[in-house]
């Protein structure tokens, strides 16, 4: 195996060298340890997700068993030193700076960055890949596996549950780290230092899941069928064609086929994202080869109600060692998270002095807290200070004449909670028009988060991502008059609508609608008063942003 420039943290990942015993010589292939998924009716979709999962509708799913796991290296192993089978080359696996895809696609099943031992998913397995890995195996054994279908894996996560994910409701629950490897408040801490990829604080869910990627096989609580990482850890690749609906789509359980079909469906989110509901669905093209993908097999029972299949002893029981050593790394070195402060205030005492103060949190090993202010205009977050766990205030005596934006962080130790919710210092300094006012220069706009486009120019980059929040802008117009005003935005693909708001009344709502990108938005007449006026813009979907107005008279 090629030596990876990638630094694995020890409170995190299990080692390489995972010794398979001897016993695992005596055994051509692995039998998985399957779990009986009985004979079942359920609402299939949903309303409140994406459009791909409407219409709901009524599949009644025949008895079978799924793999109690996601197929691992040491099974996939097994296929490859019994039958020579050339495994898919080029897989998109490092992890740089934009994520994935930095470097060559150098990857392989069993030379890549998260080959972590032999009880961690493989991946870098082609779906080609795995319907072979399936065939071989039935006919070694003597059974039946395949790929699931769709059908039958929403109905295996769900397992009886209606909840958007089989564990509850709410996405930030801690109960989603009980039950998946996620992307969460260990990886957000960690992700940045390990390999300079740092998450946005709202892409993850807000528990710990103790992983930072890739995790050994079942080392979270099962959904109610007894089915381990249905959600999170890696892709799971189905058997469907992918349709942009569920019009037309069988009710028996069976797969949607096509002749020549070229994209396929997915589903389980993985490590690398927050919790996907039990309806999400991705598409995935036949030639797409990446590494968050992996997969887990059904077996035919034509049917019948078959007691649940154990697995080769020497397997499971060196999976059960490896599922120990893992958690018992997670409790003897992982770190211990302050929750996120919720109760911080702000006010502005004078036009160069702001004060932030907070909730001290009793008995949580709190050891200290740091305050934090962003630049809007620049996107350079600075520390402030660094305060003892006594102190529950501070004063920036040299405030932003325009906004600026404050945020705390509670510290047991070098572990830092997530920053807490950003408080703006509402600026009242006027933008005077006619001029261009960039959309990160709003006076005051919470929930709104400033961030680098990387579809932008240079020296263009820094945009308010607004989403459904507003931000506003106050402006003083030194010239009553008649004024277009050009805004450019960015536009997430589905129609949506945008509102622009003068003093509260609104000047026009306008939709969007065509690709996904950024679009300029000409000509839009308004008419000033002299004198001070607050403009805001609101959007209607998460996907929504701002790069700047230019405000002109006519």
């Amino acid at each position: 195996m090629r030596s990876y420039s990638f630094v694995f943290s020890a409170t995190t990942l299990m080692s390489l060298a995972t010794i398979l015993p001897a016993q695992s010589q005596q055994t051509t292939y692995i039998e998985p340890p399957m779990v009986s998924i009985p004979k079942g009716t359920f609402m299939m979709g949903s309303t409140v997700g994406r459009e791909d999962e409407l219409p709901i509708r009524k599949v009644t799913v025949p008895a079978f068993q799924m793999g109690k796991y996601e197929v691992t290296v040491a099974e996939y192993r097994k296929f490859i030193e019994a039958t020579g089978y050339e495994s898919t080359k080029g897989c998109v696996h490092r992890i740089g700076p934009q994520w994935f895809g930095s470097g060559e696609r150098d990857g392989t099943w069993n030379d890549n960055i998260y080959v972590l031992s032999e009880f961690h998913p493989v991946v870098c397995v082609s779906r080609t890949d795995a319907i072979n890995y399936a065939k071989w195996l039935s006919k070694v054994s003597g059974d039946q596996y395949r790929l699931p279908t769709e059908a039958e894996w929403e109905y295996a996560v769900r397992a009886g549950t209606k909840s958007k994910y089989f564990f509850g409701d709410e996405i930030r629950a801690a109960d989603a780290c009980r039950y998946a490897n996620i992307a969460d408040i260990h990886a957000y801490s960690l992700s940045g230092k390990l390999y300079d990829a740092p998450y946005a604080q709202d892409a993850i869910n807000t528990c710990n899941d103790n992983e930072v990627m890739i995790s050994t096989v079942g080392l979270y609580k099962p959904n109610g069928f007894g089915l381990h990482d249905m959600e999170g850890n890696v892709v799971e690749r189905l058997a469907d064609c992918y349709q942009d609906s569920y019009v037309g789509a069988p009710v028996d359980g069976s797969a949607v086929t096509k002749k020549d079909c070229e994209i396929f469906v997915a589903r389980g989110g993985s490590w690398h994202w927050p919790a996907f509901g039990s309806s999400r669905r991705m598409r995935m093209s036949e030639d797409f080869f990446a590494a968050l993908e992996g997969f887990r097999l059904v077996k035919d029972t034509n049917g019948k109600a078959l007691g649940a299949a154990k697995g080769t002893p020497w397997f499971v029981k060196q999976l059960t060692i490896a599922q120990t050593n893992a958690r018992t790394k997670h409790k003897k070195e992982n770190p211990h998270y302050p929750k996120q402060l919720n109760d911080v205030k702000l006010s502005r005492l004078s036009k160069d002095k702001v004060k932030i103060a907070w909730q001290a949190q009793q008995k949580s090993g709190v050891t200290g807290y740091e305050v934090f202010r962003q630049d809007p205009l620049t996107n350079q977050t600075v520390t402030l200070v660094k305060l003892s766990h006594k102190q529950t205030s501070f004063i920036d005596d040299a405030a932003l004449s325009h906004n600026g934006r404050y945020s705390v962080v509670a510290l047991n130790g070098s572990a830092k909670s997530l920053p807490s919710p950003v408080f703006d210092s509402y600026s009242k300094q006027p933008h005077i028009i006619p001029s261009r006012i960039e959309g990160e220069a709003f006076n005051f706009a919470p929930g709104v988060t400033v961030v680098n486009s990387s579809f932008e120019p240079e020296g263009d980059k820094i945009i308010g991502s607004i989403g459904t929040d507003k931000a506003s802008y106050i402006l003083e117009a030194q010239i009553a008059g008649d004024y277009l005003v050009t805004i450019r935005l960015f536009h997430s693909g589905p129609t949506q609508n945008y509102t622009l708001m003068l003093n509260g009344q609104p000047i026009t709502t306008s939709e969007l609608s065509g690709e996904r990108g950024w679009r300029t938005i000409k000509d839009i007449k308004v008419k000033f008063e002299q004198g001070r006026h607050t403009l805001t813009i609101q959007g209607e979907t998460s996907i929504f942003a701002v790069n700047w107005f230019d405000i002109a008279m006519r």
